[in-house]
């Protein structure tokens, strides 16, 4: 390749080169806009407020979920067949219900096979201590000999004996009986039923499952390193994303050790679930808007930082960028800050102003009405 190729070669790149620069805008200056002060406003008393300092509670949010304190398995206590079960799944139960019926015709049979044997007990109780209370009288007089006492003493304490085992048979055949009745232990909710007409029970066998709404707790695994924060009775804020509700949780629980796999520690939350008891004619539960489960935050404070506060009605936006405008003598300029949401009607100011500056009260009306 001669020398004049090249020379042209290197040429025409070059010339690209500042084609491409100029376009980019490398011959314009660049103006800073976030702290240059666009063309200001005479202020002619209208309202300013003053930028100020705030000390904010800084939160560590921890995931959990919703459970309930008080919840039971309920399993049969003997082997028998189904005979009935007289709940459905998401029925509301109160505490002694009937929920389930077991097969108890040989219970039953039982029980008045027990009856009758402790009446025949009885019966010869009675014989005893009358056969008793007359050799005494014999004796007494000197009509007997000691060894027919002692024999009618036997026989009584033999046959008491009898009436009190037999008694404690009844007790056992009545108490076996009653576990042929499944009953709800407390005021509650179905959650699960396992269990139909005919199936066989099992002695630890599930047959049903229930909860009790009004114990409802928010239950999360709180970092061990943050466990000094925590204390019983303590109040914090828990959030259900998924509902949109936010509630009062108090501290009730808190496990005494953490897990060394999580370095965390158990803490339940007693939370409010609208479930009051049973009003006359109306649902157990009325109002409940919480169940097992649910997806639940727990924010807890763990410090504090001061932030600067503006009226959120003292901010404007220009396409995507956001201002306010600061007092310089007797006239407003706009002033590019950068903001975080804090509350309904203020803002913090990341950057921008500073402590104490004042700004317009209201600037999007003056720049509505200029």
């Amino acid at each position: 390749m001669s020398m004049k190729r090249i020379a042209l070669t290197t040429a025409a790149f070059a010339g690209l080169g500042l084609l491409f620069y100029a376009i980019s805008g490398g011959f314009v200056a660049k103006l800073d806009t976030e702290n240059q002060n666009l063309p200001g406003e005479a202020l002619a008393g209208r309202a300013v407020v003053r930028v100020q300092a705030e000390t904010l509670p800084v939160r560590q949010q921890y995931t959990g979920s919703i459970v309930a304190d008080q919840q039971a398995t309920l399993s049969a206590r003997l082997t028998a067949q189904v005979a009935d079960v007289l709940v459905d799944v998401g029925d509301t139960v109160q505490a002694g219900d009937i929920l389930i019926r077991l097969d108890s015709l040989d219970l039953d049979a039982r029980v008045r096979q027990t009856e009758q044997a402790l009446a025949s007990a009885q019966a010869q109780l009675n014989i005893a201590r009358k056969d008793y209370e007359r050799t005494k009288s014999l004796f007494n007089r000197k009509l007997v000999a000691q060894a027919r006492l002692d024999e009618a003493l036997s026989n009584l304490q033999t046959a008491d004996a009898r009436f009190k085992q037999s008694q404690a048979s009844v007790e056992e055949a009545q108490t076996t009986y009653g576990y042929s009745i499944i009953a709800a232990p407390f005021d509650g909710v179905i959650t699960q039923k396992l269990v139909h007409r005919g199936d066989i029970a099992s002695p630890g066998v599930p047959m049903l499952s229930l909860y009790n709404p009004a114990t409802l707790m928010m239950e999360s695994y709180i970092a061990a390193s943050q466990r000094h924060l925590l204390a019983l009775g303590q109040h914090w804020l828990v959030t259900l994303p998924e509902q949109g509700l936010a509630l009062d949780g108090m501290i009730k629980e808190i496990t005494p050790a953490s897990d060394a796999g999580s370095r965390s520690v158990v803490v339940k939350l007693a939370i409010e679930n609208k479930a009051q008891g049973q009003a006359d004619g109306q649902q157990l539960f009325p109002g409940q808007q919480l169940f097992p489960g649910m997806f639940a935050r727990v924010g807890i404070v763990t410090g504090e930082e001061p932030v600067l506060v503006v009226p959120a009605s003292s901010t404007y936006r220009i396409g995507q960028l956001q201002y306010v405008k600061i007092v310089d003598g007797e006239r407003v300029v706009p002033r590019l800050i950068k903001t975080r949401p804090y509350a309904e009607d203020k803002l913090i100011v990341r950057k921008g102003v500073a402590e104490g500056t004042e700004v317009l009260a209201d600037p999007a009306a003056a720049l509505g009405g200029g």
